[in-house]
């Protein structure tokens, strides 16, 4: 068990455990403070499909510069040479997105809520989405706002999620490959509008619930067990929900959160929207209007050729993993040894295996309703001790992958 860690702390959660039961607050602010959860959600599916629909528009894509070098552009629109990494961050940023969203939590700046890594291996047979828990504690490097020229010098036991204030997404990407060890040349951020919008271009995304809900801090309601189709703000307040999942915490909403990623990017991949015309138009509509790309990542050609390679992932091969880490006090800090190996694998494109109990608290494999149970199967008798083989499976990783259809656990079940 790590101890507690003290430093450059800001305390953004008004001091409540992260991992314990939410206290209610009033005030609008605090009720959309966790809105930007679920914001990078969509966007690993969404660059995916808006390479093939974003050739509409030449103009009016918000881009900003980042520190590490970008890959030549791709010719033409052939699939991506090689692997490639994105950073995906959901922000707080409140301006421009209407006053029902209140003030910032945070006066230092938007902070980063929702943070992923999305790795493609060399082969374009695998994908990998590490999320990051905002509030995890680590070491910062030096950060410097290519937007702005203002400098941050490093610093030890920072909260995770205040990268993006202290110099911007570039600074965001630079705390990331610190910590992994893996360039980050492209990276995507996305707004509150743009949860709400995209969930509903996509005609909805369906998400099974294990049992009803009824979060009074988020407004979420699931009447009943089964499969619900969420757009709009209901999707969003599923997925900033925290109260209503799991054992309550941060953790468990990120488990949810994958739940959804995964049917999302089920979804997109289906005919469904990939042979309509509208539903695509109105995907790159929504991207242009309320996210900002790095320069890198704005290239038509560049994200035409990376949609390509997403488009033919299998679902079986495309995992969603949470970033390995233990508590400390109110917060998380790095399971060190977990997390090294979770991302050497993923540097070297090595075999990742996620155990039967991988899905963490926030989901389950269970069907709603399911009331028989399996008869036993009767074991031969073992004759020898069986020689042991080697396995890819890393123990105590949560996550899953896009072909599981889970489904979320109400809070307290």
């Amino acid at each position: 068990m790590a101890t507690e860690r003290t430093g450059s702390v800001v305390d953004t959660t008004s001091m409540s455990p992260r991992h314990g039961r939410l206290r209610r607050h009033s005030g609008v602010a605090h009720v959309f403070r966790w809105i930007a959860l679920g914001m990078a959600v969509v966007l690993v599916a969404v660059v995916g499909v808006v390479g093939f629909s974003i050739l509409r528009f030449t103009t009016g894509i918000q881009t900003v510069d980042l520190v590490a070098d970008v890959p030549p552009a791709q010719a033409g629109f052939a699939p991506y040479e090689g692997g490639f990494n994105i950073l995906l961050v959901g922000s707080d940023q409140r301006e421009g997105q209407g006053e029902e969203f209140g003030e910032s939590a945070y006066d230092g700046g938007s902070l980063n809520d929702v943070t992923m890594l999305l790795h493609v291996s060399d082969d374009h047979e695998v994908a990998r989405v590490v999320s990051f828990p905002r509030d995890l504690l680590v070491d910062f490097p030096a950060c410097e706002d290519p937007e702005t020229g203002d400098a941050v010098p490093a610093e030890n036991d920072v909260q995770f999620n205040q990268a993006l204030a202290r110099g911007g997404l570039s600074c965001v990407a630079e705390v990331v490959s610190d910590l992994t060890g893996i360039d980050v040349p492209y990276a995507a951020m996305i707004t509150f509008q743009g949860v709400i919008s995209m969930s509903t271009a996509v005609g909805g995304v369906p998400v099974c619930f294990a049992g009803p809900i009824d979060d009074p801090y988020t407004g979420l309601v699931i009447e009943s067990a089964g499969t619900h189709d969420l757009e709009g703000a209901q999707a969003l307040a599923f997925l900033r929900s925290r109260h209503g999942v799991g054992d309550g915490s941060d953790l468990a909403r990120i488990s949810s959160q994958q739940v959804f990623l995964s049917s999302l990017i089920r979804t997109l991949q289906s005919d469904a929207v990939l042979t309509d015309v509208t539903k695509l138009y109105a995907i790159a509509q929504v991207a242009i209007e309320n996210m900002t790309l790095s320069s890198g990542l704005g290239d038509v050609g560049t994200m035409v050729s990376m949609a390509r390679v997403l488009a033919d992932i299998p679902l079986e091969t495309m995992q969603f993993v949470l970033y390995p880490n233990v508590p400390s006090g109110p917060r998380v800090v790095p399971d060190e040894e977990r997390a090294d190996e979770l991302m050497r694998r993923i540097r070297q494109d090595l075999p990742i295996e996620l155990g039967e109990d991988s899905l963490g608290v926030g989901s389950t494999e269970e069907t709603p309703g399911a009331t028989e149970t399996p008869l036993p199967t009767e074991t031969p008798a073992a004759t020898e001790t069986p020689t042991p083989t080697p396995t890819d499976e890393l123990d105590g990783v949560v996550g899953q992958d896009a072909s599981q259809e889970s489904c979320v656990v109400p809070y307290g079940s």
